[in-house]
């Protein structure tokens, strides 16, 4: 039997709150009692839930009175934990990536996909008119059009890239934000379009920052990087890296499959319905090769990374998740087999920072479809050399950990396919591996704690509180997604050296409109010949071909001016490049005939004379 893991832990010191794929747990933090689950909603309020598909993103407010959330519908819902009441929901312009509460509690920040972050009022104001308005107007605009919102948020800044993560500082006079392009941007807040620093060293994506409460003025970042950083913010200033990917490595056993060929940024922001299933990627992808419908039915019944990406790239990666049911086992071989093999990613998911009193302050980190949980010493200013970073391993990957009392850490675990252990009196299967264990210090070391020695809060995450879920539930939750969304596309097949990309932006831009490739349903265009039907290009779509075919004619001519040659096959699939080297011979040509009449009108002046 398969039960959701808990994507997400909110401990409060009376109240905590849990997160399994698209429900929401409230559970006494000290007798561990269930007080409130949607699993016990209404037929209609539940079929509502679950069309919503998983929750992607949660944050609960200081008093732990309200919870926020937001998923794959693209909806902010505001629930009140007394009685799990929903409260509120606003339709968000694109898919979130992180959400916040304020210090007081009146305001949450959300950051999405599009790079954009948006502050809305806990309770939304009622405004019909001017909404119906915002929101018919913005349907009408382009795609390349950005910093619409449907709900009245207001804009606090915005990136040219996916934002990965955001935290404000301590006095919420500033807020840090981190993307895709391995930016850190330190900004004022709410007056995010002043920009105070940039955090600029990271050679790939940031997926998590952290400043430590007892060292405010430090942040940390990690990524797909092979190291954490420690920068002075305000300044911009890197102060030390710890090498990390020689521990981590070993612990990474949910591996990001190789790119297929066509897989890059997803072409429309709004392509999945509800429930996160993707309702127009089939439709825009395209004309199908020889061989190629064959590979389509053997990737049928996959689990579709992120359910339609917004703006990542490689959104359609399957991810091979441990103990994998055999239909997704299977489709996962015939990937591999056509793809190549499967490709350790790096993607630090969450960072934190513990002090145990006499300059013992250790940083701890998790990683995306790692087994343990990582951490090592808070370097020192005095210390010279990077501390070691050690390894507390559980068997299965960890989902999250966060914080409890005493200095205790709570880690949430992927045994979503473990077999059942015993049947309670209630008729309730329970798991036999734990979806949560607890971790205490001892002599300045992480220990699990003992079965015997679980509290009442433990045991009940580890029986009452679990929630059945099917195999579809669990490819639909795909909490790997990460491992195929943050690395760019730079393998050979997307390098403008190795590819054509000049032909395949003529062929896509300057070639007639026609049907889309999802209403050719007799096979009229399979991609070859001259009668072949194009698919008809949004904005964005020949935006981002016109930029990678400027970005290969740099390149291409950086080539030219170092001396190097192409060969003649590349020439020749180049039609862009061939009528440039045309020109420039024709230019030549015509220089070189100058010279020659110059030197015959003298000549004739001379014998004149």
């Amino acid at each position: 039997m398969s039960f959701f893991p808990y994507s997400r832990l909110l401990l409060g010191p009376s109240q905590s709150v849990v997160v399994s794929g698209p429900h929401i747990e409230v559970i006494d933090s000290q007798n561990g009692e269930l007080i409130y689950s949607t699993v016990n909603l209404g037929e209609a309020e539940k079929a509502s839930l679950l069309k919503s598909g998983p929750i992607r993103c949660a944050a609960v407010d200081e008093a732990y009175t309200h919870v926020a959330t937001a998923g794959e519908d693209k909806k902010l819902k505001v629930w009140q934990t007394d009685g799990l009441k929903l409260l509120s929901e606003r339709e968000l312009p694109k898919k979130p990536t992180s959400i916040n509460f304020t210090q007081d509690g009146q305001t949450i920040l959300v950051s999405d996909k599009f790079g954009d972050i948006f502050s809305y009022p806990l309770h939304p104001n009622i405004s019909p008119s001017s909404t119906t308005e915002s929101h018919t107007d913005g349907s009408k605009r382009g795609a390349l059009t950005s910093h619409e919102n449907p709900s009245d948020g207001e804009l606090v800044l915005g990136h040219v890239s996916l934002l990965t993560c955001f935290l404000l500082s301590s006095d919420e006079k500033y807020i840090i934000t981190a993307d895709r392009d391995e930016h850190i941007r330190i900004s004022w807040y709410p007056q995010g379009y002043v920009i105070e620093s940039y955090c600029l060293g990271h050679a790939r994506y940031v997926s998590a920052i952290h400043i430590p409460s007892f060292a405010q003025s430090i942040l940390v970042s990690g990524g797909g990087d092979p190291m954490l950083k420690l920068w002075n913010w305000m300044t911009g200033g890197l102060l030390s890296e710890i090498p990390i990917m020689e521990a981590v490595e070993s612990f990474i056993k949910v591996r990001a499959p190789s790119r297929r060929r066509g897989q890059g940024d997803d072409d429309e922001l709004d392509g999945t319905d509800g429930a996160g299933n993707n309702t127009k990627r089939h439709k825009k992808r395209g004309k199908k090769g020889k061989g190629q419908k064959e590979e389509t039915k053997a990737m049928e019944g996959t689990p579709d990374t992120d359910g339609g990406d917004d703006r990542m790239e490689g959104g359609e990666g399957k991810v091979i998740r441990q103990g994998s049911s055999p239909p997704i086992e299977q489709a996962a071989a015939e990937t591999n087999a056509t793809d190549g093999p499967d490709r350790l990613v790096l993607v630090i998911h969450k960072l934190e920072s513990l002090d145990l009193g006499d300059r013992r302050r250790y940083l701890i980190f998790s990683a995306v479809g790692a087994t343990a949980l990582f951490y090592c010493k808070f370097p020192e200013s005095d210390e010279t050399s990077p501390p070691s970073v050690h390894a507390l391993d559980f068997g299965s990957p960890v989902t999250d950990f966060t914080f409890g009392a005493h200095n205790t850490i709570w880690v949430s675990l992927d045994s979503s396919q473990a077999l059942e252990e015993h049947i309670s009196e209630r008729g309730d299967a329970f798991p036999k591996a734990h979806l949560v264990e607890l971790v205490t210090w001892v002599s300045d070391m992480p220990v699990i704690v003992s079965e015997s020695d679980a509290p009442p809060l433990l045991s009940s995450l580890r029986t009452t509180c679990v929630i059945p879920a099917s195999p579809a539930d669990l490819k639909v939750l795909d909490i790997y997604s990460a491992l195929s969304s943050m690395p760019k596309n730079i393998d050979p097949e997307h390098d403008p050296l190795k590819r054509d990309v000049l032909a395949e932006a003529d062929a896509d831009i300057e070639g007639p409109p026609g049907p889309s490739a999802g209403n050719d349903t007799k096979g009229k265009g399979k991609g070859k010949g001259k009668g072949a039907q194009k698919k008809e290009l949004s904005q964005r779509e020949v935006a981002r071909l016109k930029k990678k075919r400027a970005v290969a004619e740099r390149l291409q001519e950086h080539e030219k001016s170092a001396g190097q040659t192409q060969s003649p096959a590349d020439v020749a699939a180049s039609p862009g490049v061939g009528e440039q080297e045309r020109g420039h011979k024709r230019a030549r040509s015509d220089t070189d005939i100058v010279p020659q009449s110059a030197g015959s009108e003298v000549q004739d002046a001379m014998d004149e004379s």
